[in-house]
């Protein structure tokens, strides 16, 4: 599995890269891995960074949650990874909110997945891997793949 087009890891992704007791932890560590090696081109965003260290710590999301101490380690881990880029939410983002909150229909914790994908496309991406498909697939705008 190999590409030249930029993609984003979602939150679960690298929520079972690190979780060895979850049933995706190798594809998602391989994904991972090669984005890691420069690979493939992946990144990530503060929204999932933030994501993945709520799930991670806590008891009722991961059967092995990691302290404090340790999420922060794993979260500087990709921060200051060479080969996995970073993108934020450009000064554009809550124009492109609305505008996909007007195309769908989108309530209550939907509207995370709605702002990943308007940063997304503010950084003019298309592509994201997650194994939560059905969250994401209503979006004509991306393509959703799964490790």
């Amino acid at each position: 599995m190999t590409t030249s087009e930029l993609a984003l890891l979602d939150t679960n992704i690298l929520v079972y890269a690190a979780d060895q007791a979850s049933p995706f932890h190798e594809p998602s560590r391989r994904l991972r891995n090669q984005g890691a090696n420069g690979d493939i081109l992946v990144a990530v965003s503060p929204q999932i960074l933030l994501e993945f260290f709520a799930v991670i710590t806590s008891p009722k999301r991961v059967q092995n949650p990691r302290t404090k101490e340790e999420a922060i380690e794993e979260v500087e881990k990709y921060a200051q990874s060479k080969h996995i880029r970073k993108i934020y939410p450009g000064s554009d983002i809550l124009d492109r909110v609305l505008t996909l909150l007007k195309k769908y229909e989108a309530t209550r914790q939907e509207i995370f997945d709605l702002h990943l994908v308007a940063t997304m496309l503010s950084n003019d991406m298309r592509r994201l891997y997650t194994y939560n498909r059905d969250h994401f697939t209503k979006f004509t705008e991306v393509e959703v793949l799964t490790p």
